[in-house]
């Protein structure tokens, strides 16, 4: 799991999702939405098969997902 600065949202647009946040397992299914500060450790799967969902993310927290970490700087 990673932290980073910023904020990320998600919707789950098919299948279901889990959000692994610090110590928490959420599960977050079809037409869910989820937010959270991208400073607590966190990742992303699929549960029980094909997941499809839409992220968004602030600007900081796009860095954070960006090749080479928070230190890339934007394109």
């Amino acid at each position: 799991m990673r932290a980073h600065p910023g904020r990320e949202w998600l919707v789950v647009l098919s299948g279901t999702a889990v959000l692994l946040l610090g110590d928490r397992r959420i599960r977050i299914e079809t037409n869910q939405a989820a937010e959270f500060p991208t400073m607590l450790p966190h990742a992303i799967g699929a549960e029980g098969g094909p997941c499809e969902i839409l992220g968004i993310f602030d600007r900081d927290a796009r860095r954070g997902h960006q090749r080479g970490g928070a230190e890339t700087s934007p394109s």
